[in-house]
């Protein structure tokens, strides 16, 4: 791919006005418009279907790599573990923490050409608020009606309360096209505002980043073609110009079209043992890398048995860690309590819960349930349907769970099922095995669920709906904090009482698996811990010379 390579130059800090507290970054400079050149070609193959493009609305991983892409961002990972200016120029925080003033880089293009402005960004704002999507869950604590659009590109947004991570949770909050949706509104129950295009952002492009949403005729078909006037960044050599997902309920037929060279690469939910398969053939790689994803098993506390603390401990003395890491997903990491030590760091005195069928017995009888209570009801574990991985450790859940005294059946549900049924407590399901990435690389991402923020949030771990007063103050305390050293001793804090409790199974953290075809040749670049910035395809490299992909594509 020929590209227009210009340095980045850092504009220095800015320091604020008056006694402001300022947070003005350094910018860098903007490379020109991206000369994208024809014929690279990423083919992946995936399970879960595709159910929307609007970015305020991705929840499973093709979703929120396809937003990733489509749409960009005010800040970006540094690398480091913070953020740094992207669509944004620079910002400013007001000496109380409320007021975070963004000024935007100019010229900066949407994919019908018009300018990206101060307007754009706080519709966006009130857009997902209001409609109360997934990602207006990183944003409690702003009120759109304190937003301020000072001009075009300036923007302050006010919060109503203290909130540490509100940098962080930006990369979460992607802008989307004003002017389009409006022209584009459906009836709704937002005065002006209509629908505020949930109809049509969900099948159609209303973005600025680096690639575009060329065609999206099913959930099981998206294709991006790479934006030739992005000038945020520019293209590495031989990046993809064009990206096909296309969507597979089976693992064994993605594996196939792997194999057939229908596809370059596979979901990474591909099972160990085909993988390994895979990795002694030639052509192919596999690529390992720990992450701060973990896996869990989440339990609705709502309802019986789950409301009883000793089922809850059953339950996870029942669950088999070493099985399902070394021979269902060929790999993990150790996971204590509900938060990654990626993400928080080692706490002490973290409840563990080792797989002990013995012990799990013992919790039954001195359960508040009787063995015929139990019987009446067996609990449902919910379970990706047309995936191995979770199939298979909810089958070896279950199977424990009864050995234990517990009977207990598996489910296989669609994951957009799975997630809105977490939105009520009487339609949550009793057990659901998810794993959930640093969306946000703040620990609270993963403590605000065992908290009422969190409950009834369109995702599994919303489906929880358990509560101690004690750790709903320890989070919001280390939220209101500045102070990394008190953030870290009431998150720990809060994780000790929480892992107590054992409102989930904290299984392990993710070693995340993919196999590919070896033409594509830089993958996973560096994401600085925030979930999905690896999967920018700008970033991602084919050989489109090697005989393989031409025989390929």
């Amino acid at each position: 791919m020929n590209t227009v390579r210009k340095d980045h130059r850092p504009a220095g800090l800015r320091h604020g006005l008056r006694a402001a507290l300022v947070a003005s970054v350094a910018a860098l400079a903007m490379p020109a418009a991206a000369q994208v050149s024809e014929g690279t070609e990423l083919n992946w193959g995936v399970v879960m279907e595709i159910a929307t493009i609007d970015p305020a609305f991705a929840t499973n991983n093709w979703e929120s790599t396809i937003a990733t892409n489509v749409y960009d961002t005010l800040v970006y990972p540094d690398g480091a573990g913070s953020v740094k200016p992207w669509m944004a120029d620079s910002w400013e925080i007001s000496d109380d923490g409320l007021t975070y003033t963004f000024t935007l880089k100019p010229d900066l293009l949407f994919h019908d050409g018009t300018t990206v402005e101060a307007q754009d960004v706080a519709w966006s704002m009130e857009r997902m608020i209001e409609l109360g999507a997934p990602a207006a869950s990183y944003f409690a604590a702003v009120d759109p009606s304190l937003t301020e659009v000072i001009d075009a590109s300036t923007i302050a947004f006010t919060l109503k309360e203290a909130y540490s991570p509100f940098l962080k949770a930006l990369l979460n909050f992607r802008i989307v096209n004003k002017d389009l949706v409006m022209e584009n509104l459906e009836d709704g129950d937002f005065g002006e505002n209509g629908d505020y295009g949930l109809a049509f952002v969900r099948g159609n492009d209303a973005g600025s980043g680096p690639y575009r949403v060329t065609d999206f005729p099913t959930s099981d078909s998206v294709s991006l073609g790479a934006f030739e006037d992005y000038t945020l960044t520019e293209f590495i050599e031989n990046a993809p110009t064009t990206v096909n997902f296309s969507t597979t309920p089976e693992m064994a037929t993605i594996a196939s079209k792997l194999r057939a060279g229908e596809i370059d690469i596979a979901d990474w939910g591909l099972s160990a043992s085909i993988q390994d398969r895979l990795a002694e053939e030639p052509g192919f790689t596999r690529v390992k890398q720990p992450s701060a994803t973990a896996w869990y098993v989440v339990m609705n506390t709502s309802r019986a048995p789950l409301d009883d603390v000793d089922i809850r401990k059953a339950v996870a003395l029942s669950y088999d860690t070493d099985t399902v890491t070394t021979h269902i997903l060929g790999g993990g990491g150790p996971l204590a309590g509900p938060v990654p030590g990626q993400v928080l760091g080692e706490c002490e005195g973290i409840a563990t819960y080792d797989f002990d069928l013995d012990a799990a017995r013992e919790l039954v009888a001195q359960s508040g349930y009787t063995a015929e209570e139990l019987e009446e009801r067996p609990l449902e574990i919910a379970a990706v349907a047309g995936s191995e991985r979770f199939k298979n450790i909810a089958l070896l859940l279950s199977t424990n769970l009864r050995k234990a005294g517990i009977p207990a059946e598996v489910v296989p549900q669609r994951w957009a099922d799975i997630v809105q049924a977490a939105t009520t407590p009487e339609s949550a399901y009793d057990l659901v095995v998810v794993y959930d990435s640093a969306r946000v690389p703040d620990p609270t991402v993963f403590l605000t669920y065992y908290t009422p923020d969190g409950h009834g949030r369109a995702f599994p771990p919303g489906g929880i709906y358990w509560e101690d007063p004690e750790v709903t103050d320890l989070v919001n305390h280390g939220l209101a904090s500045t102070d990394p050293e008190v953030q870290r001793q009431d998150y720990c804090e809060a994780s000790r009482i929480i892992a107590e409790a054992s409102p989930a199974i904290f299984s392990h953290t993710d070693m995340r698996q993919t196999s590919f075809w070896d033409y594509i040749t830089a993958s996973y670049p560096e994401n600085g811990g925030a979930a999905f910035y690896d999967l920018r395809f700008e970033n991602w490299a084919m050989d489109p010379e090697s005989e393989t992909y031409q025989a390929n594509h």
